[in-house]
C-alpha cells in the first residue's frame, strides 16, 4: 500500500476515511471496476458532493511496480519507499 498526500507532495503513513453511504458505495464500484482488469493503467477518482475533497486510487501489482516510468517523480519517489 502507498498513500501520496498530493497537496504536501509527500507520502501517507497512516490515513483514515469517513465516507457518505453515497461515496463508499461509489468507493466500491469503482474498485471493483479496477479489480476486473488489475493490470490496466486505469484509475478513479471519488468526490464529496460538493466538489471540495477528492480521493484518486488505483491497483497497485508487482508487474506496475516493476516499470514506473508512466508515474510523475513524486508518485515514483512514494511507490519507492519500503
Amino acid at each position: 500500500m502507498r498513500m501520496l498526500d498530493a497537496d504536501r507532495k509527500d507520502s501517507v503513513r497512516v490515513m483514515q476515511l469517513y465516507l457518505s453511504p453515497r461515496e463508499a458505495a461509489e468507493f466500491r464500484n469503482a474498485l471493483g471496476k479496477l479489480l476486473s482488469d488489475p493490470e490496466q493503467n486505469e484509475h478513479e477518482h471519488i468526490f464529496a458532493d460538493d466538489m471540495s475533497r477528492e480521493i484518486s486510487f488505483s491497483i497497485l501489482t508487482p508487474t506496475k511496480l516493476g516499470n514506473l516510468s508512466g508515474f510523475t517523480d513524486l508518485e515514483r519517489k512514494v511507490l519507492q519507499e519500503p
